[in-house]
């Protein structure tokens, strides 16, 4: 989980739990150091941590915001989170890394958000062999809807099912006053995960509690982790308007059912 400090700084502690509601905070942040390219930066932001497991390890990406050059993705491995080993930092402006839990033809796989000059984007696919090189990108082509006019990109980490992955994703679009953050639900094709199976065009969860619509950015709902809980419901955590962790429960079936309908 991400804490920002009272000095605006920015750390990531780990949280456990073994119902996946009521959860435990290490009271000391990770101890992640920084890598020789973001020593060269004025500034070191890390933000928005997805983890996969892979491989018998865990992989996690997370945005790193660098001054003067902008968001870029970094990649590291750890079996403990205690003990962090960075494997890659990719030129900005890239963002909203989510890798895959397994490997296409024997090269990893990852979602990500490359970022127009205006801030905007969309969602890509790149593989690479060893986690380092990146290659073979492709756009992910969502269909257009209003609530993602501005923006799309990853969210959750994959989760492989029968109809193809499923993966729950952030949309925006601007309104007279903010940039409103949605989520949706998508079906990717099982090989080639670049080719969209089903994504229907209404989202899933919009900011409309208080703690939702009110923070340190409004209107926000900002997914980075999903997990199945033992009772069989899909736990999403997101961010409610940049502030608070929030939860949302719902099933694999009702979400790949849902895509499948009303695509």
């Amino acid at each position: 989980m991400r804490i920002e400090t009272r000095e605006r700084k920015t750390v990531f502690h780990v949280a456990t739990s073994a119902d996946g509601v009521k959860f435990t905070v290490r009271p000391e942040p990770i101890d992640y150091p920084l890598s020789e390219t973001e020593k060269r930066g004025s500034r070191a932001h890390r933000f928005d941590m997805r983890i996969t497991p892979l491989d018998g390890t865990c992989y996690v990406c997370h945005a790193v915001w660098l001054d003067p050059w902008g968001s870029c993705i970094g990649i590291a491995q750890t079996d403990d989170f205690v003990h962090f080993r960075q494997l890659s930092l990719s030129v900005p402006s890239n963002r909203n890394a989510v890798l895959f839990p397994e490997k296409f033809g024997g090269n990893y796989v990852r979602l990500e958000r490359p970022q127009n000059i205006d801030g905007s984007g969309s969602m890509w696919v790149s593989e690479s062999p060893d986690l380092i090189h990146w290659g073979h990108s492709r756009p992910v082509v969502l269909p257009y809807t209003d609530w993602s006019t501005r923006k799309n990109g990853a969210g959750c980490v994959p989760i492989k099912t029968s109809h193809g992955w499923l993966e729950i994703y952030h949309g925006t679009c601007m309104t007279a006053s903010t940039e409103n953050y949605q989520l949706g639900a998508c079906l990717l094709d099982l090989e080639d995960p670049s080719k969209v199976i089903a994504a229907p065009r209404e989202f899933i969860l919009a900011a409309e509690e208080l703690y939702e619509c009110v923070g340190q950015v409004p209107n926000v709902v900002f997914t980075g982790g999903a997990c199945l809980a033992d009772d069989g419901k899909l736990n999403i955590y997101y961010g409610g308007a940049d502030t608070r962790i929030c939860l949302a429960q719902t099933t694999v079936d009702e979400l790949v059912d849902f895509c499948l309908k009303k695509a």
